[in-house]
Order: structure tokens, then C-alpha cells, then sequence
């Protein structure tokens, strides 16, 4: 592949995702959710993630709170220690 080709590759966007485990919800529960409606997760900060992007597995993430927000820091990346 040409530098043009990758250089047009490494623009193309896609949806990472974390996975938290959450609680079980009733069928009613999980109707009346509205847009902004919070679910709790029992993971703490500090606890590991799946993180996914593509719908491929890439790796393991670390919850954190960075500034009052909450975020994911990566500390492993699939295929590599």
C-alpha cells in the first residue's frame, strides 16, 4: 500500500467502545428510560474494560475520572503486552 492509500486510511473515523457491566433491568424498567436517564454500573474507578472499535475487540482499558469526567485510559492493546 502507497503512503496516499494509508494516509486516506488513517482519516477514516469509527465508534470505539468501552463495555461496563450493568445492572439487571425488568422489561418495564428498561421502557421507561428516557433520554439523559442514568444507569448505574458497579464498577469502581481503577476497574478494567473491554474496549471495542469496529465491533472488533482491540483491547483493555482502565475506568478513570480525569477533570470530573469520566473516562477510559488503554493499558493493553490486543496482540500486544
Amino acid at each position: 500500500m502507497d503512503s496516499p492509500q494509508l494516509a486516506r486510511l488513517l482519516d477514516l473515523p469509527f465508534q470505539v467502545e468501552a463495555t461496563l457491566p450493568g445492572p439487571s433491568l425488568r422489561v418495564s424498567q428498561l421502557l421507561n428510560l428516557k433520554a439523559g436517564s442514568l444507569i448505574s454500573t458497579t464498577h469502581p474507578a481503577g476497574e478494567s474494560v473491554d474496549v471495542s472499535a469496529g465491533n472488533a475487540y482491540i483491547g483493555s482499558g482502565e475506568l478513570n475520572v480525569v477533570n470530573g469526567r469520566h473516562a477510559v485510559r488503554m493499558v493493553r492493546f490486543r496482540g500486544k503486552s
